[in-house]
């Protein structure tokens, strides 16, 4: 029976309507996530009042190309201009942006689009079949389960900032005081918001990563036009260069890209945790296992298939936990849950006894999806690799145009922006001061997850924390834990080691 409406769903998907809309939602949604600051959840959104009018499958559908197509998208201005698209995308420019630089920009977007389709592609076949099985295991992460998630998930630090942990180690720290600005999120009261009122709701985290990670790139390139006036002939460009990358080439990374594809699809089924967590763990875990990490942050490919990878994995992942149990991975997955209700559907078990032709096509669909992706990403890449060809004196003012506009269409708000120019003049300086800025990115992401989960979990607990030793997937957390934070000692012992005469 589970197989006839699996084909029945490959078959409602390659319906003429249907693919039209697929290739519709996927165009839209990597151009939207190709845009600095224009995020997946954005593009889903921007696309839900057209999902109205469309059958419940086909909008579904709809959707997905929407979703996936954005978390692929942020990719290209990543590795193009080292602009993250979204936030997701961050590890991605810190591989793919030096990749550029040395005219390897086409090989950067070629593996860029091969992890995003694998990614996607492993986590359509969890969605199609064991949702069941993967949203009875997710139920198992309370409060206490998420908190040291998010300790692990702080301890990339200890990768990202080898050879410089103090300054980022600083920096971490205050990005964790900038998640706190706004409304404690227990009893309510503010926090660091002197006054304004624009500050209760707290720091909106894409003009902040904006700012961190665009701004300063911007200040970059006005630094060298001011430099290099007199040589206008000279104006530096980045060479996008050939796209083809070899199947034997691929191959050699597969275990990297297998790894982070689960790393995803586990990340993508456990609520409130999103494609962001999962881009830095993959990345972190790549580094972690790599016989060279000193050549991360500097266009390894590896970081750069692990990044692509797992953050795409989580898109389908993250519609387990949405269709079984009405509780959403991520948010554009939130946003599933409102044309579900429009087209009066009710996420459940009644759901797939009651919709079943609907379900099988969305989970069908979403594999044709990621197959199609692979095509239109290459596609678009081709076409997005002249945005490196224009001048630098053109090139500054439409980037910091798509950082206004960006930051002001998050919350339609001017003092969005106001922020975005702050925190990216602060992250100039810190940068010229060798401070690492990818702690920030950490920071904001995880601080909003920790919070609240440390609260419960003290509540839960009665204060007493070595309650945690009780709870295996706790222990296991906390093991990772130890490992990732000694890790780099370790290997630097085992250098030692091997340099030192027998």
């Amino acid at each position: 029976m589970e197989f006839e409406l699996i084909l029945s769903g490959f078959s409602a998907t390659l319906q003429p309507q249907n693919l039209l809309f697929i290739m519709i939602g996927l165009l839209f949604g990597v151009f939207i996530g190709s845009l600095p600051g224009m995020t997946a959840t954005m593009g889903v959104a921007v696309m839900v009042p057209f999902s109205y009018y469309l059958p419940p499958d086909t909008a579904m559908l709809l959707m997905s190309g929407v979703f996936c197509g954005a978390i692929f998208g942020g990719s290209i201005s990543a590795v193009l201009l080292g602009i993250p698209g979204t936030p997701a995308s961050v590890p991605t420019a810190w591989e793919g942006f030096p990749l550029a630089k040395r005219g390897e920009a086409g090989r950067a977007l070629h593996y860029c689009t091969a992890g995003s389709v694998f990614g996607g592609v492993v986590s359509s076949v969890a969605l199609l079949l064991f949702a069941p099985i993967l949203a009875e295991f997710a139920l198992k992460f309370g409060a206490p389960e998420t908190m040291m998630l998010a300790i692990f998930g702080m301890t990339v630090v200890s990768s990202l900032t080898a050879g410089n942990m103090l300054k980022g180690g600083i920096i971490a720290f205050l990005s964790l005081l900038l998640a706190c600005i706004g409304q404690d999120p227990i009893n309510g009261y503010s926090r660091f918001t002197f006054g304004n009122p624009q500050l209760i709701g707290g720091l909106s985290l894409v003009p902040v990563l904006i700012g961190v990670f665009s701004l300063p790139e911007v200040f970059n390139l006005v630094e060298e036009i001011v430099r290099t006036r007199d040589q206008a002939h000279k104006t530096r460009r980045i060479k996008v260069g050939s796209m083809k990358i070899s199947f034997k080439e691929m191959l050699s990374h597969a275990v990297t890209m297998v790894k982070s594809a689960v790393i995803g699809v586990v990340i993508g089924i456990i609520p409130a945790a999103s494609a962001d967590v999962a881009a830095f763990l993959a990345y972190n875990e790549s580094k972690r296992a790599s016989k060279h990490p000193e050549t991360f942050m500097n266009g390894e490919a590896d970081g750069l298939l692990a990044s692509e990878t797992a953050n795409n994995a989580v898109t389908g992942a993250s519609l387990i936990p949405l269709l079984t149990l009405s509780i959403p991975g991520s948010a554009p997955a939130a946003l599933y849950l409102g044309v579900l209700y429009v087209n009066g559907l009710r996420p459940g078990t009644t759901l797939f006894e009651k919709n079943a032709a609907t379900v099988y096509t969305l989970m069908a669909g979403f594999l044709v999806v990621n197959i199609l992706m692979y095509l239109v990403g290459l596609a678009y890449c081709k076409i997005a690799g002249n945005v490196v060809r224009v001048p630098r004196e053109i090139l500054v003012p439409i980037i910091l145009v798509l950082c206004v506009v960006g930051s002001f269409a998050c919350n339609h708000n001017w003092f969005d922006v106001w922020v975005m120019f702050l925190i990216g003049a602060v992250s100039y300086f810190l940068s010229k001061r060798g401070f690492p800025l990818s702690p920030i990115a950490l920071g904001l992401i995880l601080g909003p997850i920790f919070e609240p989960r440390l609260a419960q979990t003290r509540t839960m607990f009665k204060g007493n924390f070595l309650l945690l030793f009780t709870r295996p997937i706790c222990v296991v957390f906390m093991v990772l834990i130890v490992v990732s934070l000694t890790w780099p000692f370790i290997r630097a012992g085992l250098k030692k080691l091997k340099k030192s005469p027998d």
